[in-house]
């Protein structure tokens, strides 16, 4: 079996996708399984490889590279071109729509591909419009049952299977502390899905209303910058602190360290942070949205919910923070919960078994899809305008403009909420 997978690089990412892959990978290198992983690298990234690609090359994975090219066609034909020398039995690939499109010409030709859909982003419901369907002969994989169930809602002529993220369980669990009561973040902290506008605020809500709540954003991200600043003119610096992308194994030491996690996103899939968290006994309070939320925390058993109100997040913290029983209680069944249906070697298992039938397929056909022709890319036809955006001109003006709007909106939605005593 020889496992291609295609992904982008970026420094000190910490994304759950990025996360996702390499585990997977090493496990099935480990494993004696022949793997391979083209990497696609994004502009603005420092010269030289990424120190990542060594880390790999030790674990048995070959690496390759392409810088992005000028076009959306372009970094498809390198894609292909990199399947036809490195010729996989299984192509998993994820994220750039490169990558969908050189999957998709390729499964016309044969080669078993799984496109997963890792989160509600509507980049993802684009890719299995563009490139989900039966004569582009991909697998489905959803990491939650609520993306498996919307695809079904789409009426997508494929069939589909469930695989949620698995994550290690520590030995230790954290405890139960209020002084301090520390609360973490962990991820990207972008305005774009994560909100980090509104995590802030609640942070700065809540530790201004206790002295021994303290809390750590672990991460990078574009506004980062802003939230720093809105912290500074809080007066709040000893109380909330950044970072910066920490090590696996330094996150864990955090987690163990902490009470809460906070997450007030606009979609998910199954978020790694939060399955992390949760391994940890640290109890999520987090945003009630339907994408794989729902299948994590419970309301009051194995975490709080909220509305995308600071305020309402910031109480729910610190009603945590005053009651023991209650964190203890939701501390040991969200522990529960991953233990016994989110472990890694679960989430490995079902993996190997989709690939092994996807390894038969390939093998078992009549004939090998290699050389797979890229002067005509078939599967770029008629594919949605946003396939296209990452290779136009960014405009950072609009975009700091439109995340300044969106966030001032959000705060005046609170306000109004506020005055007129109603619930979220």
């Amino acid at each position: 079996m020889r496992v291609a997978f295609a992904h982008y690089s970026q420094d000190n990412d910490i994304s759950g996708v990025t996360t996702w892959v390499l585990g997977l990978a090493g496990r099935l290198a480990a494993d004696g399984v022949s793997v391979a992983i083209h990497f696609l690298i994004l502009p603005g990234e420092r010269s030289g490889e990424p120190t990542l690609f060594a880390s790999l090359r030790r674990q048995g994975i070959e690496v390759f590279s392409a810088p992005r090219r000028a076009s959306l066609e372009e970094d498809t034909r390198e894609t292909l071109a990199f399947l036809n020398h490195w010729q996989p039995t299984v192509f998993l690939p994820q994220c750039p729509a490169p990558h969908f499109a050189a999957a998709a010409q390729a499964g016309c030709r044969g080669l078993p591909w799984a496109l997963t859909l890792h989160s509600d982003d509507p980049d993802y419901w684009a890719a299995v419009k563009a490139f989900g369907d039966s004569r582009h002969g991909s697998s489905l994989i959803c990491v939650s049952r609520h993306i498996r169930d919307e695809l079904a809602r789409r009426q997508v002529d494929r069939p589909s299977s469930v695989i949620p993220y698995g994550v290690a369980m520590p030995v230790m669990a954290t405890g139960f502390r209020n002084d301090p009561f520390h609360v973490v973040f962990s991820g990207r902290i972008w305005e774009h899905q994560k909100r980090a506008s509104l995590v802030i605020q609640t942070l700065i809500r809540a530790c201004r209303s206790k002295d021994a709540l303290r809390a750590t954003l672990i991460g990078d991200g574009y506004a980062r910058a802003a939230c720093e600043r809105q912290v500074a003119e809080a007066g709040l610096c000893g109380a909330i602190t950044f970072t910066g992308p920490l090590s696996p194994t330094q996150v864990q030491a955090r987690l163990l360290d902490s009470q809460a996690i906070l997450l007030m996103s606009d979609f998910e899939g199954l978020p790694i942070a939060l399955l992390e968290a949760m391994a940890a006994g640290v109890v999520p309070v987090v945003r009630r949205i339907p994408s794989g939320i729902p299948e994590l925390v419970d309301h009051e058993r194995t975490g709080l919910l909220v509305s995308e109100d600071p305020e309402e997040a910031a109480e729910a913290l610190l009603r945590l923070a005053d009651d023991p029983d209650l964190w203890q209680r939701c501390s040991t069944a969200a522990r529960d919960l991953v233990a016994q249906h989110y472990s890694a070697d679960g989430s490995y298992r079902q993996w190997r078994q989709l690939l092994e039938g996807l390894d038969r397929q390939f093998n078992n056909a009549p004939s090998k899809p290699y050389p797979i022709d890229s002067r005509r890319i078939d599967s770029l036809r008629r594919i949605a305008p946003s396939f296209q955006q990452a290779y136009k001109q960014p405009k950072a003006q609009t975009a700091t403009l439109r995340q300044a709007l969106r966030t001032t909106i959000a705060r005046v939605k609170h306000r109004i909420k506020t005055v007129l005593g109603r619930p979220a």
